[in-house]
């Protein structure tokens, strides 16, 4: 019984020091971006253009946006080479962030299941 419960104790360590392992890396997302990047063709305003044909119209573009769904609304952005990478970047670090948050969480769920006994080890 004393080997389980020591098993145990060192489990719930490895558990403890892999969680503030990865919590001690959220900080570094700072350019974190909740969005999508995506391409679209464009209608251009002027009267007589081929984007404006009836049959097989031919767009401008495409063009790559940044989409952004908020609680109220969808927004798109126009990125540039510039605005593209940054974007890039940011959207890339907001899901590296949603795996390391399941990842916390999971080893959380391990912690309340099967040691919640020794929680006051915290």
């Amino acid at each position: 019984m004393s080997d389980m419960r020591t098993t145990a104790s060192n489990r719930l360590k490895e558990l403890l020091k892999e969680r503030d392992k990865l919590a001690a890396r959220l900080s570094g997302y700072k350019h974190t971006l909740r969005g999508t990047i995506v391409k679209r063709g464009n209608i251009c305003g002027k009267p007589v253009c081929i984007c404006k044909r009836k049959n097989n119209p031919v767009l401008h573009g495409p063009y790559q946006y940044l989409s952004h769904r908020s609680r109220k609304s969808i927004n798109m952005i126009f990125l540039n080479k510039k605005k593209l990478s940054r974007a890039a970047k940011g959207v890339r670090e907001y899901n590296e962030l949603i795996d390391l948050i399941y990842r916390i969480s999971e080893i959380n769920f391990k912690v309340l299941r099967y040691h919640h006994a020794r929680l006051s080890d915290e």
